[in-house]
C-alpha cells in the first residue's frame, strides 16, 4: 500500500470534557482463553467475541484457535492483560471485539462527535515475525466495512504507523500513514506505551498520538464521514511470515468528546476537586482530592509508562528531570496532569 508521509506537529496536552463509553482493563476476566468459539459467533468472557483464521490459500499458518486470545497476568504492572498469539505462518488473522458498539455510540452526549480510543501496548522482545497488530475503529460505507482509523505495529521492525481509509489525490483506499520521517517512528523492545487515535464522525478527520504529540492529515485526505461499527483488537500477517509471536494489550478506553485531546483528557466534568503538589517536584508528589483514588500512572514524553501507584503520594526522585504526564483515576473518572520533575 502507498504511504502518506506526515510532518509531526506537537500539541500540548489539554483538559476537556469527555464521555467515557467503554473501558477494559481485563482485571475482572479469568486467566486463560477469552472464549470457546473463535468463529465470531458466540461471545466469550465479558461479551468479547473472537475470530481467528489461518487465512486463505496459499497459507502456511496452522495455529488458529481459541488459545490465540488469552487473559494473562502479564498486563501492565502484572495486572491482567490481553495476550494475542499471532499467526505462525503466511497469512492468518485475529479479531476481538464487542457487539452493538454503534448503539453505544448513539448514547453519547450531543456535540461529542469525536471518538477517541487509547490503549496500552507492550512491544515484547525482538522477533522476525512480520505480524502487524493494533486496535482499529471500523465503520460502514453503505454495507462495506472501512478502517476508519487505527494503529499498525510491525513486530519485526518495531515501527508503528497509522492506518485509515483515506483520499490520496482522488484514490480512495486503506493507507498506512508514516508517523515520523524515515526510518519512521520506531518503538523500543520490551516497553509499555500508551497510544491513541481519534476520528471525527462529523468531518472524517483522523488523528494519531503515539506519545510524540497529536498529528493528522490535511482535510483533502479525509474520507467519509462514515457510521461507526466496531472497535477491534487486530492481528494480521502478510505472505512472508514463518514465526509465531505474541502481543499484549491493556487498559483500553473509548470515549466521545467535542474536540480531540488524545493522551491528555479529563473524562469527567467535575475533576476540579483534585490538585497535585508540589509542581515542579524533586521527591514526593502529593495528590489531594475528596474523591476515592483508584490508581495513578505516570508517562514520559515518549508515552512510556514509568511509574504506577494506588497511593496519593508518589516518589519521583528516581525519575530523570523532565516533563511527565500523571494519569489519575478515581471513583469519579480520570484526569491527566502535567508534572515537571527537577
Amino acid at each position: 500500500m502507498k504511504k502518506l508521509l506526515l510532518l509531526l506537529s506537537l500539541v500540548s496536552a489539554t483538559v476537556a470534557e469527555a464521555q467515557l463509553l467503554q473501558s477494559e482493563d481485563f482485571n475482572s476476566l479469568l486467566n486463560g482463553d477469552v472464549g470457546t468459539d473463535f468463529t465470531g459467533v458466540t461471545a466469550g468472557q465479558d461479551n468479547w467475541f473472537t475470530f481467528s483464521t489461518n487465512g486463505a490459500a496459499p497459507t502456511t499458518a496452522t495455529n488458529a484457535g481459541n488459545s490465540n486470545f488469552q487473559i494473562t497476568d502479564s498486563g501492565f504492572e502484572s495486572t491482567n492483560g490481553l495476550k494475542i498469539i499471532n499467526s505462525n505462518g503466511n497469512k492468518g488473522s485475529r479479531f476481538m471485539w464487542k457487539a452493538d458498539f454503534a448503539a453505544l455510540w448513539d448514547t453519547r452526549t450531543a456535540g461529542n462527535d469525536v471518538i477517541e480510543i487509547e490503549y496500552d501496548l507492550f512491544t515484547g522482545a525482538a522477533t522476525t515475525s512480520t505480524a502487524q497488530v493494533g486496535v482499529r475503529l471500523y465503520g460502514l460505507d453503505g454495507t462495506t466495512a472501512r478502517v476508519l482509523n487505527g494503529f499498525v505495529y510491525n513486530m519485526a521492525t518495531r515501527e508503528i504507523e497509522g492506518v485509515a481509509y483515506l483520499n490520496n489525490a482522488g484514490t480512495f483506499g486503506t493507507f498506512l500513514v508514516n508517523l515520523a520521517a524515515a526510518p519512521g517512528l520506531i518503538l523500543n523492545e520490551n516497553t509499555w506505551y500508551r497510544i491513541g487515535f481519534s476520528y471525527d464522525t462529523a468531518t472524517g478527520e483522523t488523528k494519531w498520538n503515539a506519545g510524540t504529540g497529536s498529528t493528522g492529515l490535511p482535510a483533502a485526505n479525509w474520507a467519509g464521514p462514515f457510521a461507526l461499527d466496531e472497535v477491534d483488537f487486530v492481528s494480521g500477517t502478510p505472505t512472508t511470515n514463518s514465526v509465531e509471536s505474541e502481543i499484549i494489550f491493556d487498559n483500553l478506553t473509548v470515549r466521545a468528546t467535542a474536540t480531540e485531546s488524545l493522551l491528555g483528557v479529563d473524562t469527567i466534568t467535575n475533576a476540579t476537586n483534585l490538585s497535585v503538589s508540589p509542581n515542579p517536584a524533586r521527591d514526593i508528589v502529593t495528590i489531594t482530592t475528596n474523591e476515592t483514588l483508584q490508581s495513578v500512572e505516570m508517562y514520559d514524553v515518549n508515552g512510556r509508562m514509568v511509574k504506577t501507584s494506588k497511593s496519593n503520594q508518589i516518589n519521583v526522585s528516581d525519575l530523570s528531570s523532565g516533563i511527565y504526564m500523571m494519569k489519575i483515576s478515581s471513583d469519579k473518572g480520570t484526569t491527566t496532569k502535567k508534572i515537571v520533575v527537577e
